[in-house]
């Protein structure tokens, strides 16, 4: 390999006076499940045109992507080709939901959809500058990770979640066309490692000029973003806790529930909308004291409480918090391990000392306020 980047780097010179090109990325060994060179005479090279047509070419393409990390051999194995093949497919089934919506240009947006389309603004914009910094580097692997995160888990499994319209319900006319350039810019990222499914959806998605095609269309330009991505990852552990409630619990998405809340987050309390549309709240409230016969968990150190009535277990609410308590005790005894080691504190850099302090902070905040809810529940 090396003799015939030699060769075009002096044909370059000899013949045009210019190099041939600026970058050369070689890539490591094809590796098999057991870490063997993959060879004809070994016999462990699957056909690349059988792979093609059982997960599709742009499966495949993931496949190979997603087992070769910049720097590293490629650990092939066709369960990735089948993941690339279920990307594909998710990406279609979000065109078919988008498509299978009725618009209302008379329907007033949700408070739930507006927030969504700040926070996912917020959130791509983030995702696109460190996309363009992992093609930057020659990280290819690391780029298509992140648009695979973006697409499956923020637009698919987060932003979709929060606009699309009740059943059998229009969805407003601006929500509509804001989720339909998320869509498209998604799909822009995705084309470079998925051409031609992207190619077909965005052709489906809407109708196109003749000659108007995602291969020729732009790339997503860099814009300014605001921390909204940040704010959303406590919104997101609030989600899961009380859905964890609900399924711990057996209680189905048709009972409404109340979310109480002891402390404040004006960033995060903007996005209560979006929680009473998620979980089925039929309201979230502030207060001051305690709550009897609740279920609660602490999210950013803030307290949160589920009233359950008699729904709510004692005993296992005990143990799952003592778990808790015991955890979060090991945490801090590691940090502060950490923080009274001079050696550490010496060579640490400021900032990687001062995350070391947060973290013993957030722990000791965290503790007292699984200690008082242990306390209650004593009671």
């Amino acid at each position: 390999m090396f003799f015939w980047v030699a060769r075009m780097i002096i044909a370059g010179y000899e013949y045009k006076d210019l190099p041939p090109f600026k970058n050369v990325y070689f890539t490591g060994m094809v590796r098999d499940d057991h870490g063997r060179k993959m060879s004809k005479q070994l016999g462990n090279s699957p056909d690349p045109i059988d792979l093609m047509k059982k997960h599709s070419a742009d499966g495949v393409r993931v496949g190979m992507l997603l087992s070769a990390p910049a720097g590293n051999d490629l650990l092939f194995k066709e369960q990735l080709c089948e993941q690339g093949r279920n990307f594909s497919n998710k990406l279609w089934n979000d065109l078919r939901l988008i498509k299978s919506w009725s618009v209302n240009s008379v329907e007033d947006e949700t408070d739930a959809s507006k927030l969504a389309d700040v926070w996912f603004t917020s959130m791509f914009a983030k995702t696109l500058e460190d996309i363009n910094a992992n093609f930057d580097e020659f990280r290819i692997s690391d780029a298509l990770m992140k648009t695979y995160k973006l697409s499956w888990d923020e637009f698919c499994s987060w932003y979709l979640e929060m606009v699309k319209p009740a059943f059998e319900k229009p969805i407003s006319q601006k929500t509509y066309e804001k989720t339909f350039a998320h869509f498209e810019n998604v799909l822009r990222l995705v084309h470079p490692f998925m051409p031609f499914v992207s190619e077909e959806i965005w052709q489906q998605l809407s109708r196109r000029e003749e000659n108007e095609h995602l291969m020729m269309n732009h790339w997503p330009e860099k814009t300014p973003f605001t921390n909204e991505y940040k704010i959303f990852d406590e919104v997101k552990q609030i989600v899961t806790e009380i859905r964890s409630v609900r399924k711990d619990k057996s209680i189905p998405m048709r009972d409404s529930l109340k979310l109480l809340v002891k402390g404040e987050k004006a960033e995060v309390k903007r996005y209560y909308p979006v929680l009473e549309r998620l979980l089925n709240l039929s309201e979230v409230s502030m207060i001051n004291d305690k709550v009897e016969n609740s279920l609660g968990f602490v999210v950013g150190n803030i307290e949160y409480f589920v009233p359950l009535e008699d729904l709510l277990d004692v005993e296992a609410e005990v143990e799952r918090i003592n778990k808790e308590i015991d955890y979060l005790e090991g945490f801090l005894k590691s940090v502060e391990k950490k923080l009274s080691n001079e050696r550490f504190m010496e060579n640490a850099p400021e900032k990687v000392v001062d995350i070391e302090r947060k973290k013993q902070s957030d722990a000791m905040e965290n503790l007292d306020l699984l200690r008082a809810q242990l306390k209650d529940l004593s009671h």
